[in-house]
């Protein structure tokens, strides 16, 4: 009897230390208006139509169709913050070159999926959108994060629309933490898997949201396919965190994550279209 007791009380320990670790941020942040939009990943992109993601002409798109946008920002040589999604060209422009061995000047010399349109300009594609739907922006995991982040809030600290921010790596979300606590932050997450005992380790932490103990994620933004994540879903049904889902591919996929109350980023679909509400 003593023994079990022993286990029995070893188990709560383990579990309320594992539920401190994986907690979201608190306060949890103001979803209101974010939760008011679905997201156009990489912008409303279309390579059908000559629309390519993450440009200017994807953006001008949701905005007019009345999306909110999600996109992707990094540094080119000369520290410029510019979106888009890959660090090569290749898929887009169809050279392997490098976007962090170019300046800025040279990337303009890059034209995506054989279209007028170039690599924007963070900046310009905040003037774009002007506040006119909010955002979420991921921060690329390719700079180093104590140039990459102080660079972008430079650029966002006077940006009156709503937005938030999201990337795959903990040392960029707790550095808003530290730095920006005010603003909304979110992980990204997705079925992990790494090479080598050190990868298992950090997998384990990553799958386990075991990272949330330093990054303190206002929400978890994970691929839809890796929902059922049992961190995951302890997270949001019993802590509180607001559940983000990408990339949405089907009307299926919507109304699943829709229906569970997610913020959606979704992709060659529009939801108007898969549901009945009105945007």
């Amino acid at each position: 009897m003593t023994v079990f007791l022993v286990c029995l009380a070893a188990l709560l320990v383990l579990c309320a230390l594992w539920l401190f670790l994986i907690f979201p941020a608190s306060p949890r942040g103001d979803f209101s208006r974010l939760r008011a939009f679905d997201y156009a990943h990489r912008g409303l992109h279309d390579k059908a139509r000559g629309v390519p993601e993450n440009s200017l002409l994807a953006f001008r798109g949701a905005v007019e169709a009345g999306y909110g946008i999600e996109w992707d920002v990094q540094l080119t040589r000369d520290r410029k913050v510019v979106i888009h999604h890959d660090r090569s060209l290749k898929r887009l422009s169809g050279e392997d070159v490098s976007i962090g061995d170019l300046t800025f000047s040279e990337l303009q010399n890059y034209r995506l999926l054989g279209t007028e349109e170039r690599v924007p300009l963070f900046s310009d594609a905040l003037k774009l959108v002007s506040g006119r739907v909010p955002l979420i922006i991921e921060l690329k995991d390719y700079d180093d994060t104590e140039t990459l982040c102080p660079l972008v809030w430079e650029i966002l600290k006077d940006y009156k629309g709503d937005y938030c921010v999201e990337s795959f790596s903990p040392a960029i979300v707790a550095w808003f933490r530290k730095n920006h606590p005010h603003v909304i932050r979110g992980q990204l997450g997705m079925h992990f898997r790494f090479k080598g005992l050190g990868g298992v380790f950090k997998a384990l932490c990553m799958n386990g949201l075991l990272t949330n103990v330093s990054a303190r994620p206002h929400f978890e933004a994970w691929d839809v396919h890796a929902r059922n994540n049992p961190a995951l879903r302890t997270a949001v049904r019993f802590l509180g965190a607001q559940e983000v889902s990408w990339t949405l591919r089907s009307a299926e996929d919507y109304a699943l994550a829709k229906n569970a109350g997610a913020l959606c980023i979704f992709e060659n679909i529009r939801p108007e279209l898969s549901d009945s509400r009105e945007h």
